[in-house]
């Protein structure tokens, strides 16, 4: 009888024994899992914080190119590269040589010629005042879609040296400013109406002032 009650007892002992190392077991479990689920989502939370920072750089670089400032001159808007101050946005434009001007312009007797017209008769009256060699011509086109459409030329064909790359483009539009653009080597006269009528002299005296002062370094050189 004792016996019989030694051996429960031992069995019984064993059992808690077993129980115990099954609830360890299961009380284990889920904190391994818990730290499993931890590190994967540590390694999301790093690559997401990498690219969110690769994103960053990305913008702020892309903001620096190309970026512009502007100002007014005697109540005429001027942008110019952020690279170069204005004035030196202008000589590196206006250094080359020939200078060539192109006139944005629309068929048959659209009113907005007129604009192009009186800005790019007094550009090249000035260039010229400063004994710089200029030409010109009109890129004529049909529709407002001026991006997509080939104009025709006037003043311009295969065996014509005016048909180079212009330097300064006047075209009519809502900027009524003068873009100094260096990086592509171009002025670009852009406005309404009523710009043309106000600031047609001032951007002619503008242009031929820096060529006649590039004219005259050339010839002191």
């Amino acid at each position: 009888m004792k016996d019989n009650q030694k051996t429960e007892k031992k069995e019984a002992k064993e059992e808690k024994k077993e129980t115990a190392k099954l609830e360890k077991k299961q009380e284990n479990r889920p904190e391994k899992a818990g730290k499993k689920a931890f590190a994967i989502s540590k390694d999301t939370l790093l690559w997401a914080g990498a690219f969110i920072v690769l994103v960053v750089v990305v913008f702020f670089a892309m903001q620096s190119l190309g970026k512009t400032k502007s100002y007014l001159l005697d109540g005429m808007r001027v942008e110019y590269d952020a690279s170069m101050t204005a004035d030196e946005g202008l000589r590196s434009v206006l250094s080359q040589s020939p200078q060539i001007v192109r006139l944005d312009t629309y068929n048959s007797s659209d009113s907005r010629n007129s604009m192009v017209a009186i800005i790019a008769a007094e550009v090249i009256r000035n260039i010229a005042y400063a004994n710089r060699t200029v030409s010109g011509y009109a890129a004529v086109y049909n529709t407002n879609n001026t991006a997509t459409e080939t104009p025709t030329m006037i003043n311009c064909d295969a065996n014509n040296s005016n048909c180079g790359t212009p330097t300064v483009i006047v075209r009519y539009g809502p900027c009524n400013c003068l873009k100094i653009l260096p990086s592509q080597g171009q002025i670009i006269v852009e406005g309404d109406s009523s710009f043309a009528s106000t600031h047609a002299t001032k951007v002619g005296q503008i242009i031929g002032m820096v060529e006649a002062e590039i004219a005259n370094s050339t010839k002191a050189g």
